[in-house]
């Protein structure tokens, strides 16, 4: 007998598919980095721009110190006096000052002369106050060294006395050369009262 003819032909290979793939599927097939939808592009960091290093700071420099004022005689010594005075040196302090009398300052020590009659004014207070009043002056408190003796210059009362002397002995002068007044005197009998001339300055 003759064999029963087969129903179905045999399966015939698939062909792959010929042409280019659709546009999605192309870009599915490309290396790389796949970005889904939606998602945030990364952004490129911006390259750092060099540093310039600055500088070194300076250091302040501060200034330099600069020593202290010297008293150089006695006309400067008498002068300082008057300075304490007129800036409120008072009381035994500044009797002590206008009765000594300038020696030397070297080396932030002043050194200073006191006739014994006055040897009442010295004080550990006096003198510190005294050098309290020069440290304005001087950039500084100078040491003060008082030597009991006669003085080798003149203090400032006894200029001050000096001073006053002259001025009263040119007023009475010019008082009793006043025309108005000799005739007075030798033609009335008038007579001047003794210490009742001052000084303009002094009235």
């Amino acid at each position: 007998s003759w064999p029963a003819a087969q129903d179905e032909a045999p399966a015939m290979p698939a062909r792959a598919p010929t042409g280019s793939a659709p546009p999605a599927a192309a870009e599915a097939l490309q290396p790389g980095i796949v970005m889904k939808p939606g998602a945030p592009v990364p952004q490129r960091e911006p390259t750092p721009e060099p540093v310039v290093p600055a500088a070194p700071a300076t250091a302040a420099t501060a200034p330099a110190a600069t020593d202290g004022a010297v008293i150089a005689d006695a006309e400067d010594w008498l002068q300082r006096v008057a300075s304490c005075k007129l800036g409120g040196l008072s009381g035994p302090a500044l009797q002590l000052a206008t009765n000594t009398a300038f020696v030397s300052h070297a080396n932030g020590v002043l050194t200073l002369a006191l006739d014994p009659g006055f040897e009442y004014l010295r004080s550990e207070r006096s003198v510190n106050a005294l050098a309290e009043a020069l440290a304005g002056q001087l950039g500084g408190a100078p040491k003060i060294v008082i030597q009991t003796g006669p003085a080798p210059a003149e203090t400032l009362h006894q200029r001050l006395d000096r001073e006053r002397g002259s001025r009263q002995a040119a007023a009475e002068e010019t008082f009793l050369n006043d025309p108005t007044v000799r005739r007075l005197v030798e033609q009335h009998g008038a007579r001047v009262v003794p210490d009742s001339i001052r000084p303009v300055d002094e009235n």
